[in-house]
């Protein structure tokens, strides 16, 4: 599993954005082999004497994912999001059963 995420053979966004109560968006992406999850403020509009502009909320990192035992607790977590059989199988192993 670590080599599919390090190759980037994983990489892309992981399920749904999430909208917070105060409009900022979160999301989680894998690219080039590092799993983020990024949070950006909500935007906002003002009028400069000719037309309205728009400013993009502030983008932050809320946490990156770099050894081996965060990829390995995210990809059971969460493996079952990812377009990948593999992934999916190793991710249900760890489901908790009813």
């Amino acid at each position: 599993m670590i080599t599919k995420v390090l190759s980037g053979a994983l990489d892309g966004r992981i399920g749904r954005d999430l909208i917070t109560d105060g409009g900022s968006m979160v999301w989680t992406s894998i690219k080039n082999g590092l799993i983020r999850q990024y949070k950006q403020g909500p935007s906002s509009k003002f009028f400069n004497n000719k037309e309205n502009v728009r400013v993009e909320g502030v983008l932050h990192l809320l946490k990156e994912r770099k050894t081996e035992e965060e990829i390995l607790s995210f990809l059971q977590k969460f493996g079952w999001l990812i377009d990948d059989l593999d992934v999916k199988v190793y991710s249900a192993n760890f489901k908790p059963c009813k």
